[in-house]
């Protein structure tokens, strides 16, 4: 029997309610394969409790195909790219459009919070809150610093943060903020933002919708028209936010900084079946070898996590695994790390585990490889402190030429070279030494025939 009960948003917050109860196992898997991009995947193993269903359709049977919105995972408020659903059989998943994600949650914060949807004009603000993304923001802060790195997620200071959120605010409200408001604003709000840090318990997010709720205020669906409604948005969340339980404010923390995956798709009920979703995620600080990402890592009842390089060249060194505040690592955060040169394996099934956690792993290319390069470093190195002490005579051009194009040649092939995008990235610094040690050993090669000839146009530079 066929059961529809995609529009049942009660299944779908009981669901968000306790992730741990049908959520069985989660699978995520990393494989290092080119030099921006990480190939990232999770398979959820799922069993969605018969009584669950049973409560909105009392005819269904074990096996009956349940179509519902299903809360897939969580991920941060940032662009998925490459992004792919693998469903149950030849069932379809569909990812719901960002708007009908933020409406949902912003509808589960007043189901958690025990208040009638569209109770206050502060389920609006919900909305803001979930639909905020962030490239906006960052961009205005980067516009107040203009040498600050991009997306460097460090907090900006006070004065630069309130410069920034006027021009934020002006930028899409039809009317002028001035930056004295915003700073009462942001003085009033900071006690709520203080309590939202403790109730999440991963430190401070200077990209939080829910922690500076100024920056919901352009993605609300009724918007602010003058400075006064503003005024009315903060003194209503500063009063709402202390009287909600934990589990409210934790909500609202984190829709602040992450979005619910909602996915249409059908799922057999009371039986274990599997969805998975593809994507990339940046790998950044190019040329760095260091991998860092924030993996989902309590929202099912075991984890596992699985890192691996498409190149056999490369080898994966042991990994870290710690909370978001770095205060717990390794095994005090999950029961087992298994790595050889080629994989790492991670297990956790802890109940206590954090709910979020970054995985770090380092990669380098295998000795052999670096050894070449290595190796020609050395002999150009030699070379060029024999190219400053050989005598000038008669047999100075002819040593200096047995230094310099045997060594320029044998660098030349290794820079040739066509290395996997991966080994290009952990490579790189090896490969600019290269071509600094090269162009050294010419430059040493030509004063010292320029000064043979006398033709430097400065003199002699050794006298």
């Amino acid at each position: 029997m066929d059961i529809d009960l995609s529009n049942e948003q009660r299944l779908t917050f009981a669901l968000l309610d306790n992730t741990r109860a049908w959520r069985e196992r989660a699978v995520h898997e990393f494989v290092l394969r080119d030099s921006d991009h990480v190939e990232a995947s999770v398979a959820y193993q799922i069993r969605i409790p018969l009584g669950l269903v049973q409560r909105f359709r009392r005819g269904a049977a074990t096996g009956d195909a349940v179509r519902l919105v299903l809360p897939f995972t969580v991920r941060p408020k940032e662009l998925l790219l490459n992004v792919d659903f693998r469903g149950t059989g030849a069932n379809p998943v569909t990812l719901l459009p960002r708007r009908d994600i933020a409406a949902l949650q912003a509808q589960y914060i007043d189901h958690v919070r025990g208040e009638p949807a569209q109770a206050e004009p502060l389920s609006d603000l919900w909305f803001g809150i979930s639909a905020m993304t962030t490239f906006e923001w960052w961009r205005q802060l980067d516009a107040a610093v203009p040498q600050r790195r991009w997306r460097q997620r460090s907090e900006p200071d006070a004065t630069t943060r309130i410069r920034a959120l006027t021009a934020y605010l002006n930028s899409d409200l039809g009317f002028d903020v001035r930056e004295s408001e915003v700073a009462d604003w942001c003085q009033q709000i900071e006690p709520t933002r203080q309590a939202l840090i403790s109730a999440l318990k991963e430190g401070e997010d200077p990209a939080s919708a829910s922690e500076c709720v100024l920056l919901a205020i352009p993605f609300m669906s009724n918007r602010p028209t003058d400075s006064s409604h503003i005024d009315l948005l903060v003194h209503e969340f500063c009063a709402a936010v202390p009287d909600m339980r934990p589990e409210a404010q934790i909500a609202l923390a984190e829709y602040g900084r992450r979005w619910e995956v909602f996915v249409d798709t059908v799922v057999p009920a009371g039986q274990a079946c599997t969805l998975k979703v593809f994507e990339q995620r940046p790998w950044i600080d190019a040329p760095s070898a260091t991998m860092t990402q924030a993996v989902v890592f309590g929202d099912a009842r075991s984890t596992h996590i699985e890192i691996r390089s498409a190149d056999h060249g490369v080898v994966i060194e042991e990994p870290s695994v710690a909370d978001i505040l770095e205060e717990r690592c390794d095994l005090a955060v999950c029961d087992a790390i298994r790595d050889t040169a080629d994989a790492v394996a991670i297990y956790a099934s802890d109940p206590a585990r954090p709910y979020f956690a970054n995985v770090n792993v380092r990669a380098r290319v295998r000795t052999a490889h670096r050894l070449i390069i290595g190796g020609v470093l050395t002999l150009i190195g030699a070379a060029f402190a024999v190219a400053l002490v050989l005598p000038e005579d008669e047999n100075l051009v002819e040593s200096l030429s047995l230094l310099t194009f045997p060594l320029t040649l044998a660098g030349v092939v290794v820079l040739s070279r066509e290395p996997t995008p991966l080994a290009e990235r952990l490579l790189q610094r090896w490969r600019i030494g290269l071509v600094g040690a090269i162009a050294a050993l010419w430059a040493v090669t030509l004063v010292r025939l320029v000064d043979l000839t006398g033709r430097w146009p400065f003199g002699s530079i050794w006298g």
